[in-house]
């Protein structure tokens, strides 16, 4: 038999992060296996016809100075910080808003304004009575924000990304990623459209040139024992092996492992029935990305726009040119538009881009003149992991198995969670440190 080795599966940003922590502490022999022919996991860029679309939008931002560092260290001069224009399509009023809408909703029609404001007003007195305690991420949205802010925007918009009812979802995912001014905050976005930007996002970095991979590959290029295009197609946890597709049997010590916890089933054979039934109960999501390249300069001034009625099929889309000016040729534009489905909602894919394009004219993003010369599509699944009413228990169990048996879960899938790239890297980082706290 092979001697035994320690393993890294998946080469996404987790992965790739907790190879380089190993390094770095002199453990230079664990292997890291990926099935594409590149590293990267999500965070990869695609060219097409002349153009450059990253696989599903991606920015950079983080609080965590440990994974700054890193990431500027990576990207060297190709770092570029930038502020955000990020803006909310209201196709009843034909207006933009900035983002986020609870803190912009100045220029929305007065009746619109004044039941969110009165909403908000009637939750805050809610909150004060200690009425507030939501068992769903609906009931937060009302409790915290009032009915107002969550009829108008923020449930219609909950339920176009994550494809089922808000009243079905878990709340503990929100963290900063649902952006929660203060109510004077509020009201002064009311009020007027001088005040500053809020949340995560409001200052991003992105590269300025290559897309988000250039990120992936300045890691990848310092790592060491990479293995691409290997498949894995069995996982023996009792007997610690792993069976690749091209018939290779790696016997391991320890394996790290980033791919989704939803294949584990697909993947190991003795599951036992708790974990096995866990993992039938994850839920998640995926993305289309329909990409179009359009023979106009400069199209829109924003980096992207969120939308939330129904004629509009995407939920997003953003302006690739806007966060770098090489991913389109001289004097043209690109679109990315993103495109949520699941088992709840079935994908279109027939009628998608016709539909993309048809309502892209309707916001009047496109014109009747414009010229497509560039249609790229891309499905991404799974996308985003739906945090369901049972998501932490299902995640709980699955979680505690693997590291019984020395698999460390890590990454966006692994840890089955809502990560960015810095929570992705920083996952795997904090697992290779907890193995070689173990091993000393």
């Amino acid at each position: 038999m092979a001697e035994r080795q320690d393993v890294i599966l998946g080469g996404g940003l987790a992965g790739m992060t907790a190879a380089y922590t190993f390094q770095q502490a002199g453990e230079d022999h664990w292997q890291l296996y990926e099935k594409e022919e590149r590293l990267g996991g999500l965070a990869r860029s695609i060219a097409a016809g002349g153009y450059l679309f990253d696989f599903g939008p991606h920015i950079l931002f983080t609080i965590d100075a440990e994974m700054e560092a890193l990431i500027r260290d990576l990207l060297g001069d190709n770092f570029h910080a930038q502020e955000r224009e990020a803006y909310i399509y209201h196709h009843h009023s034909r207006l933009y808003t900035r983002f986020p809408f609870q803190a912009h909703l100045h220029g929305l029609p007065v009746e619109v304004v004044r039941d969110c404001l009165v909403g908000l007003v009637r939750a805050v007195e809610r909150q004060a009575r200690g009425a507030f305690q939501p068992a769903n991420y609906e009931e937060w949205m009302r409790g915290f924000f009032g009915d107002g802010i969550a009829e108008h925007l923020m449930i219609p918009y909950a339920r176009k990304i994550w494809t089922v009812e808000p009243a079905t979802m878990d709340f503990s995912w929100i963290g900063r990623r649902v952006p929660t001014p203060d109510y004077e905050r509020i009201i002064a976005g009311a009020l007027s459209d001088e005040v500053a930007q809020v949340g995560a996002t409001a200052a991003f970095w992105y590269p300025k040139v290559g897309g988000i991979e250039p990120l992936p590959r300045a890691l990848g290029a310092r790592l060491r024992n990479v293995h691409l295009n290997r498949r894995v197609e069995r996982l023996e946890v009792a007997g610690q092996r792993l069976v690749f597709a091209d018939g290779e049997v790696v016997p391991f010590a320890r394996l790290v492992y980033s791919l989704p916890l939803a294949l584990l089933p697909a993947l190991c054979d003795a599951l036992p029935p708790e974990v096995e039934r866990a993992c039938a109960g994850l839920r998640y999501q995926g993305i289309y990305c329909v990409n179009l390249g359009i023979d106009r300069e400069r199209i829109s001034d924003k980096h992207w726009v969120y939308f939330y009625e129904e004629p509009f099929p995407f939920h997003r889309l953003s302006f690739p040119a806007n966060f770098s000016p090489g991913t389109v040729p001289p004097g043209k534009s690109s679109i990315s538009t993103e495109v949520a489905f699941s088992r709840e909602r079935p994908l279109d894919r027939v009628t998608a881009v016709e539909r993309t394009i048809t309502a892209l004219q309707t916001a009047e993003i496109l014109t009747p003149d414009d010229r497509i010369e560039l249609v790229h599509t891309e499905e991404i699944l799974p996308a985003y992991v739906i945090y369901d009413l049972d998501h932490a228990r299902n995640v709980g169990l699955i979680r505690a198995w693997l590291k019984e048996h020395g698999i460390w879960p890590v990454g966006r899938f692994g840890e089955w969670q809502y990560f960015n790239m810095d929570h992705s890297m920083r996952s795997g980082k904090t697992a290779a440190e907890e193995i070689l706290a173990k091993s000393r």
